[in-house]
């Protein structure tokens, strides 16, 4: 990951916005740059740091994009791409260094873009302010807690 995660480059962009990011990493550098990054945009972020916690926060609260890391222990972003996509449209963003181990089962699940790490920090935001402004990315298709 680009060492200016947390710094903003030479535009200061935010966004005005409601949004909300589920970003799952077992790396807990990785989960506290980019809540800052994306939570100073405006974003509201909530992190987990395996697939099992994030599974759960995704069905108590929801999301309207998951940012997910693939190889992660109690449960890998694939797995957890899958579970989503069972019961919701939500784009999903992966970021990994292990993509051809995991490419079959990606490219099964619709609505999944994938990020090599490292990554360009502006690479990034670009893909998910695209990715939330995509139709099939309106707050409808969360899962809600009853």
């Amino acid at each position: 990951m680009q060492s200016g995660l947390l710094s903003a480059p030479g535009n200061s962009m935010h966004i005005d916005t409601n949004k909300s990011i589920l970003i799952v990493d077992n790396d807990p550098s990785v989960l506290v740059a980019l809540s800052a990054r994306l939570g100073g945009m405006g974003y509201r972020c909530t992190t987990a740091d395996c697939g099992v916690q994030a599974l759960s926060k995704f069905s108590s609260g929801g999301a309207d994009l998951v940012i997910t890391d693939l190889n992660m222990p109690q449960g890998d972003g694939a797995d957890l791409a899958q579970a989503i996509r069972r019961v919701s449209g939500v784009p999903i963003i992966v970021i990994s260094g292990f993509k051809d181990a995991y490419r079959k089962r990606l490219q099964e699940i619709k609505n999944v873009s994938f990020m090599h790490k490292p990554f360009e920090t502006e690479t990034l935001l670009q893909l998910v302010s695209a990715s939330l402004a995509a139709p099939g990315s309106q707050s409808d298709t969360k899962v809600r807690a009853a």
